[in-house]
């Protein structure tokens, strides 16, 4: 496989370690474990990895790990080569492993599948029965279970209907002409062959009523013979390592969505209860490169005092020593002590970041150089019949810093439930093949900036809105659909403001991306939706595409702002789709698992990167009908 261009916060959000990769070539490659994604091409691992630490101590104190690295970038080593002591790079010729998968392919002519080592750098192997080297086609199936593993598709036990076949024929992916599974068979020389029809079905009842899937059924002509996962993990480099899993499989096509679904953690830089003084030293610590790993060089306090004063500007003696002391323990230990993540276990990291996100954001910021937070509008009379009056503050954030981190990852079925810390240690051992070993406790991160405009409904208003018997009705009818589907229950999902104001982010995103131009792509929602937040920021962190000039915050002033709200809502009245949209969404509910009401991609769905909620929970009902919209005075 020829060398495959990633960006860095792709191998954060969408090509992490476990996810399935297509080259320009059409080759797919499997990401490797994060304990080799420091290696040179000769093998060697880096000796220093302090210029990749990302300095978020809230999120490393949050996630219990030691430190937070970016992605190794690509430095060629051969455009060094020959220039002295002139030039003088580090950490070239990293690559981040991948590995071919899945292993079976099949030769274009003749069709008979062949089985390539995970480590093979090319698709061009000798066909036994045209006798000669061909370029081979990778099959296009996969299986994949909720516990993570990822296996290839079981060709011989599939063909001869036994998962303990000892045959060891030749195999044939034949087509029969046609677009569907039926028109796919396998053969083997032994005689026996078998079409591909049904695998792909992912619950379906049996004879004794249990809800397990097509490929497990199937399988065996024994039928009281369940086939479970093999529980492979060939991201570890391996297909021999196996964990036991008794999870049913489901047969997936190597480039569906649903293969690869990370867990990420985000959290918005803030300056917290940290003086001026102080956060302009971690800022400048920032940008001279001092990391946790440095500062760990020097054993005592006042060695690594005098170490940050050789290397920053001589305006670092501005500030007195105990400023500068508390400034590393902040890069080095952050803002939650150990004392009290040993009392909670348990507790849900989103929730920690978002209440103190949320504190800082509903006030002017203007002394941090990583978040700067602007009063616009302040609700100071209230009038019933004025839209405005909805609302309680509108703020600009003219300039934030956001620093993602990837926790694990999720197959077959997406997880809106928050993230506690012993299901984030759970998902570090999908990533890490040795997760125990002292030095894997870190995490892969990725830091951008942006802006972006925050804003906070009025929440007596929302009360007295929720308490109406009409809203209580339609609601209640949302909740017995959720419940049906989910196992976790978000505790805010019981207030339907909770879907209000998914719905409200998502027209806003819609509209602004109308008004000012911004790819909605590019704009992002970060909701707050406890019971007594009932906030949204949406801002845009892609600053190599649309980049961050001020578009979107100008759209905060107060003379932009409620325009485009008004334009908004007064849009989500009607759909392109309705009556259809409305009607089946207000009844029945539409979309996965019917956790939508009024909902669907022609008028309220945003690209999913956008979304924190995979376009799940949404009803323009909640915001527009006559009888239950809570913006229903326009």
């Amino acid at each position: 496989m020829k060398d495959l261009p990633l960006r860095r916060g792709q191998l954060i959000t969408t090509f992490g370690p476990g996810a399935l990769v297509v080259s320009p070539e059409g080759e797919t490659a499997i990401i490797g474990a994060l304990d080799k994604w420091y290696y040179n091409i000769k093998g060697q691992q880096l000796n220093s990895l302090h210029e990749y630490e990302v300095q978020e101590p809230r999120l490393k104190s949050l996630l219990q790990v030691k430190k937070l690295f970016l992605p190794p970038d690509f430095r060629a080593g051969y455009q060094y080569q020959g220039e002295g002591n002139v030039i003088q790079q580090t950490n070239t010729d990293v690559y981040i492993p991948l590995l071919r998968f899945p292993t079976w392919h099949y030769c274009p002519k003749c069709k008979t599948l062949h089985q390539l080592p995970l480590s093979s750098r090319t698709s061009w192997y000798h066909c036994r029965e045209c006798d000669r080297s061909v370029k081979m086609i990778q099959v296009p199936f996969v299986i994949v279970c909720r516990h993570g593993h990822i296996s290839d598709f079981p060709w011989q036990e599939w063909v001869h209907r036994n998962e303990d076949t000892s045959c060891e024929g030749t195999m044939k992916l034949l087509s029969t002409g046609g677009t569907t599974l039926d028109s796919l068979k396998v053969e083997c020389s032994c005689g026996k062959d078998r079409s591909l029809k049904g695998v792909m079905i992912k619950n379906k009842v049996d004879q004794h009523n249990n809800n397990r899937s097509a490929l497990s059924i199937m399988l065996n002509d024994n039928v009281e013979k369940e086939y479970t996962c093999p529980g492979t993990k060939p991201w570890y480099g391996s297909l021999e390592e196996k964990d036991k899993c008794s999870e049913y499989p489901v047969a997936v096509l190597k480039n569906s969505i649903n293969v690869y679904f990370p867990i990420k953690v985000s959290a918005i830089h803030i300056p917290g209860d940290r003086s001026a003084e102080i956060e302009s030293l971690i800022n400048l610590f920032e940008k001279r490169g001092i990391t946790s790993s440095l500062l760990e060089t020097h054993e005592n306090t006042k060695g690594k005092i005098e170490f940050v004063k050789k290397i920053c500007p001589p305006e670092i003696n501005e500030y007195s020593d105990s400023d500068i002391e508390r400034a590393i323990i902040y890069i080095q230990q952050g803002d939650v002590s150990s004392e009290q993540l040993s009392t909670s276990k348990s507790y849900l990291i989103e929730h920690q970041l978002r209440k103190k996100e949320f504190e800082t954001l509903i006030e002017a910021v203007d002394h941090s150089e990583n978040l700067k937070v602007h009063k616009e509008w302040e609700c100071d009379e209230v009038n019933e019949r004025d839209l405005k009056s909805l609302f309680s503050h509108v703020n600009r954030v003219t300039r934030l810093k956001e620093t993602i981190v990837l926790t694990g990852f999720r197959r077959l079925q997406v997880g809106t439930e928050e993230l506690s810390i012993t299901e984030m240690r759970e998902g570090r051992r999908l990533l890490f093949k040795n997760a125990s070993l002292q030095e894997n406790n870190w995490l892969p991160a990725y830091k951008v900036y942006g802006e972006g405009i925050f804003f906070r409904l009025n929440t007596d208003r929302l009360k007295l809105w929720e308490e109406k018997s009409d809203v209580k009705e339609y609601y209640e009818k949302y909740l017995k659909r959720y419940r049906k589907n989910n196992n976790y229950i978000d505790p805010n999902i019981s207030n339907p403001r909770y879907v209000l104001l998914h719905t409200f982010s998502h027209i806003l995103i819609n509209e602004l991306s109308l008004t000012c131009g911004y790819n909605a792509a590019s704009i992002r929602e970060r909701l707050y939706l406890d019971e007594n937040q009932s906030g949204i920021l949406i801002y845009t962190s892609s600053g190599d595409s649309d980049g961050t000039f001020g578009g979107l915050v100008r759209m905060g002033l107060k003379q932009n702002f409620f325009p485009i709200v008004y334009r908004a809502l007064e849009r989500a009245k009607w759909c392109s789709s309705d009556p259809v949209c409305t009607e089946i969404g207000m009844s029945s509910g539409q979309g996965l698992n019917k956790l939508n009401g009024a909902a669907c991609h022609s008028c309220t769905y945003i690209p999913e990167t956008s979304c924190e909620l995979q376009n799940l929970s949404l009803d323009r009902s909640l915001l527009v009908h006559p009888k239950i919209g809570f913006f229903n005075i326009v």
